[in-house]
């Protein structure tokens, strides 16, 4: 599978550093822009879980990675993952580098370091071969130039002009009917998907804009993981019918803002007057297809009840599970790259995966209990350092 042009190169401490900058820079503008650093819940323990997370797959990630590099090279993982109902989507590759990144930053703030200082802790070679996957899996998985949504005028391009043509040829004029039961199933869809991830913003994708000849915009909205085996909690007695759920929109004169975790803003927020196309897909053995009315309200029904389940679970978790949780959660990132190679083994690679974040977890859980605010959180809201700071060779 792999080619000349897919080898890596030889990747200087300068560029390592030029990418965990550029990362850093995208990932501050986002989380200060939505005050994400202040994000609680009543639920779950969200400034400690993701800490948590980061370090789960800190720690463990590194030689899953490189046994998935060596089946396929990033490039060839991004090239997959340009289509319509794909998992993994642009929040994966972001969590892989942010967990690595936080968690090492978090021990330099725990170390009383500065920027520019020396970090003992530090693994070069793992820091260097994750940000050069990083850089090449973008590179190859975005229709662009760029690297970040930051950099192109917030914007997540991922579809070629072909498949944008044939996504714009499947839309139609929707009725009142029609957007009212998209618009009921698109929220339906986002709840459950809070309640799966636990208020993690993971399953609900947006991508685009995609500017059409005749003035018209084509942007997508997907939801994915609707039917997750890998999570702890996430069976529930009532099943969605369908893995993902794309819904793509031509609209004119409206504003499409996307980031880097793969979430999508549109301006003005309701633009059903503006909306000119509406298709509800699924995407099935390689194949889209789209949906009937009945199948759309089918899925609205199924979330819902789902999400209720969901929720009843929550409730019953105790303190430290509201922690520990974020263990399967941050594992659930990783999963599906070795679907998506179709990697030998890759169950048995989950499996063994999922057993080592949660004997992270099972470590160090509880004595986060007594820690009231990660100093990571201050940091990312006010710091003025670079985000995440330099390798010192």
């Amino acid at each position: 599978m792999s080619t000349e042009q897919d080898a890596p190169a030889e990747i200087s401490v300068a560029r390592v550093n030029e990418l965990i900058h550029r990362f850093g820079e995208n990932q501050k503008a986002g989380m200060r822009a939505e005050k994400r650093s202040a994000m609680s819940s009543v639920l779950f323990d969200l400034p400690r879980r993701s800490p948590l997370g980061w370090r789960c797959l800190h720690d463990s990630q590194d030689p899953f990675l490189r046994e998935l590099a060596a089946r396929m090279p990033p490039e060839e993982l991004g090239r997959r993952m340009r289509t319509p109902g794909c998992r993994p989507y642009a929040l994966q590759p972001f969590i892989l580098v942010c967990s690595y990144l936080g968690h090492r930053q978090q021990r330099m703030l725990e170390l009383g370091l500065r920027m520019g200082d020396p970090f003992p802790e530090e693994k070069p070679e793992e820091l260097t071969f994750l940000m050069d996957f990083w850089a090449r899996l973008q590179g190859a998985y975005r229709s662009d130039d760029a690297l970040l949504p930051g950099e192109a005028g917030w914007s997540l391009p991922i579809l070629d002009d072909g498949q944008v043509e044939e996504l714009a040829g499947l839309v139609r004029p929707p009725g009142d009917e029609d957007e009212a039961a998209v618009r009921r199933m698109a929220a339906t869809l986002e709840l459950y998907g809070f309640m799966l991830h636990g208020e993690q913003r993971d399953g609900i994708f947006g991508h685009g804009p995609y500017p059409r000849a005749d003035g018209s915009i084509l942007f997508c909205r997907e939801f994915n993981d609707l039917r997750n085996e890998y999570l702890p909690w996430a069976a529930t007695a009532v099943r969605n019918p369908f893995d993902n759920v794309v819904v793509a929109y031509l609209a004119r004169d409206v504003e499409v803002i996307c980031d880097m975790f793969g979430t999508m803003r549109v301006e003005p927020h309701e633009f059903a007057d503006r909306l000119e196309g509406l298709v509800v897909l699924t995407r099935e053995r390689g194949e889209l297809r789209a949906l009937e009315p009945g199948e759309i309200t089918e899925v609205q029904r199924c979330a819902a009840e789902a999400q209720e389940e969901l929720y009843m679970k929550a409730v019953e978790w105790d303190d430290t599970y509201k922690i520990a949780y974020g263990a399967p959660l941050f594992a659930n990132h990783l999963k599906p790259f070795f679907d998506l190679a179709e990697m030998p083994g890759r169950e048995d690679a989950a499996r063994r995966l999922m057993d080592a974040c949660e004997e992270t977890a099972r470590l160090h859980a509880a004595e986060m209990l007594g820690v009231e605010m990660p100093v990571i959180w201050k940091h990312f809201a006010e710091g003025e350092d670079d985000l995440y700071w330099p390798l010192v060779a």
